[in-house]
């Protein structure tokens, strides 16, 4: 009788491990798939910075890590037009570094680019951009 449970137990324990590896590598598959749609939902990708390839990670700017998620943005004088905000910054949990200079991006700096946690570099000099600095980017690196 112990010798069933042990196996029962094991096998129980392999198919939740199998489901967990599944579940997991889809949400890693998810997160790569949910950046790059988010780039390409700005008009940035179509005025001025083109692409060959659906991998995000080889695009003109982009860098990512080993997991292939997006941890710098670098379009510096790119001649990208548009408005700021139209990067969703919640897409973006491990940027580090958005460097966005001598472009012709328009609006205001949105509080929303408070949610990039990892943030170390911005760059946004030279460019259309109006009103004040959000006080959510300096506080949420203060905190």
């Amino acid at each position: 009788m112990l010798s069933e449970y042990s196996f029962s137990s094991r096998l129980l324990v392999m198919w939740g491990a199998l489901f967990l590896y599944i579940f997991v590598a889809e949400s890693e598959l998810s997160a790569k798939e949910f950046e790059r749609d988010t780039l390409l939902n700005t008009s940035w990708w179509n005025n001025g910075v083109t692409n060959n390839t659906s991998d995000h990670c080889k695009w003109v700017g982009i860098v990512c890590n080993s997991a292939g998620t997006i941890v710098e943005i670098n379009l510096f004088n790119r001649k990208i037009k548009g408005e700021f905000r139209e990067l969703n910054f919640s897409c973006f949990p491990n940027m580090e570094s958005l460097s966005l200079g001598s472009n012709s991006l328009s609006a205001n700096i949105p509080s929303e680019i408070s949610t990039l946690s990892k943030l170390r570099y911005l760059d946004l000099d030279q460019n259309n951009l109006t009103g004040t600095i959000p006080l959510e980017i300096v506080w949420s690196h203060w905190i």
